[in-house]
């Protein structure tokens, strides 16, 4: 199989399709005799599918003989061979020698051109770049190859408006405010040494101590620090760690053995026993600071008292359960329209390609977390049925998307690209022309940022248009319904 040379430019986030710029002819046809016509290629299509097609192209022999002329003469005009000056070498020498280059430069250049002849001939608009096989190239004889291509389904997106969805309304508790109030506090909490050397730990207590762990007699990848703080009783350590330093005393050393949970996320460790050596460097009580108008103002200057921070505090709650509750409804409109507009046939090409870079992002995303690809693999997080099914989602809404946006008109223009992108740039904490240059660093345009602002908007436009269904649903703290 001859893959295609020519440019690709990045397509969208959703299905990642991938748009191709028009070919422009390799040959400088403009070289050939005035009175010499091009002879028309022959093409027919096959269908092994509805979004499969394969154009099978044949050029006549007078054409490509031209090309393979032409060729010769250009490099008779550029090779040395022993006994000839430059320029005098016969073609027949010429064809003997490099007649195998001779081809494979001539088929760069030429299958390029006559793909984009046939393709503006069938009239086809491929989703993707095509796939060459079959290829004959041979002096004497008419050029053929075949370009398999795959095309847009043919649907009409339909009963879009009016889809039913919950009717969700926020409800931010006292609680969940003083939640929020009570880790700020843990933030600005104070550590103090005990005056007491023979002090033993308690729970409640912050241990400074240095600690490795150990499987089998080897040291734990990444298991070993310096002057670590672990808050005793927290539970944030595996089970039976911070346990092992009750009683323990300043200057005290110790071996705490753990077993890790079965469903740890480090290869290797899972459900393995272990060692920790650990020695007591301190021990330190936490004061934390009090609920006052001075706490307020401590957490940030633009609070004068404590109700207004509170105030504060249920207002980005509220923003935060606003947007979560969008996006569920988002998701729930997107399946209903899904379900209503099925799809027979997608391109598979496509649905490899954004399996691909579904795998891709997940194993990315585990790695930013230190997690292992391998080990969720084994617990069914990245299946292929699973990814099969997503990809094929992700394809299908590329193509719905993309005739409502026509339909109704829906665009994202210029400014509103620079607009969200300064907006996502500020909550990212960087600047909009770094988070600009990693766009283009990965995927090389802006293309899949305004394509996601697209979804959002048609998203939009959809839940705006949306039958509301059902009781009310308050969100209670624990995110349920009641």
């Amino acid at each position: 199989m001859v893959e295609m040379p020519g440019r690709v430019i990045p397509g969208g986030l959703l299905s990642g399709r991938v748009h191709r710029e028009p070919y422009h002819s390799m040959s400088e046809r403009k070289n050939k005799m005035e009175n010499q016509e091009e002879k028309e290629i022959k093409l027919s299509v096959e269908e092994p599918s509805r979004t499969k097609r394969v154009l099978k192209v044949e050029v006549p022999t007078e054409e490509i003989e031209l090309e393979f002329k032409k060729t010769y003469q250009n490099l008779q005009k550029k090779v040395k061979f022993p006994g000839f000056r430059p320029g005098k070498t016969p073609i027949s020498m010429i064809r003997s020698r490099l007649s195998r280059d001779v081809h494979e430069d001539l088929l760069q250049r030429i299958i390029p051109d006559y793909y984009a002849k046939a393709l503006e001939k069938s009239a086809l608009k491929p989703v993707d770049m095509p796939i060459i096989r079959n290829v004959h190239l041979s002096e004497g004889e008419p050029f053929r190859f075949d370009a398999t291509v795959y095309i847009k389904p043919k649907f009409e997106v339909k009963d879009y408006k009016g889809v039913p969805r919950s009717k969700k309304e926020t409800k931010i508790t006292d609680e969940m405010v003083d939640r929020v109030i009570r880790d700020m506090q843990e933030r600005l909490a104070e550590l103090s040494a005990y005056e007491d050397e023979d002090h033993q730990v308690v729970r409640g207590d912050v241990a400074e101590a240095d600690i490795e762990g150990f499987v089998d007699g080897k040291p734990i990848e990444r298991g070993k620090g310096t002057g670590q703080l672990i808050e005793v009783g927290e539970g944030k350590m595996i089970a039976g760690l911070e346990d092992g330093f009750l009683g323990m005393k300043k200057g005290e050393a110790k071996e705490i053995p753990v077993t890790f949970p079965e469903n740890y996320h480090a290869a290797g460790l899972s459900g393995a026993k272990a060692v920790f050596k650990v020695n007591l460097k301190d021990i330190k009580q936490k004061k934390l600071p009090a609920l006052d108008d001075e706490f307020a103002k401590d957490v940030g200057e633009r609070f004068g008292t404590l109700n207004e921070l509170k105030a504060e505090v249920r207002k980005g709650l509220e923003a935060e359960e606003a947007k979560r509750i969008r996006e569920d409804l988002h998701l729930e409109i997107m399946d209903e329209v899904l379900r209503r507009n099925p799809i027979e046939e997608l391109p598979e090409i496509m649905i490899e390609r954004q399996k691909k870079a579904l795998k891709e992002s997940f194993k990315s995303n585990l790695h930013r977390s230190g997690k292992e690809p391998k080990t969720e693999e084994i617990h069914g997080v990245v299946e292929e049925t699973v990814l099969d099914k997503k990809a094929r989602r992700d394809v299908a809404w590329s193509f719905i998307i993309e005739q409502l946006a026509e339909k109704e008109g829906i665009t994202v223009t210029p400014d509103e690209v620079e607009s969200a992108l300064g907006k996502r740039a500020w909550e990212s904490s960087m600047s909009k022309e770094v988070l600009r240059d990693l766009y283009m660093k990965q995927v090389g345009s802006l293309e899949p940022f305004r394509l996601m602002l697209l979804n959002e908007k048609i998203l939009d436009f959809l839940l705006e248009n949306a039958k509301v269904t059902g009781e009310d649903v308050h969100e209670t703290e624990g995110g349920g319904k009641e």
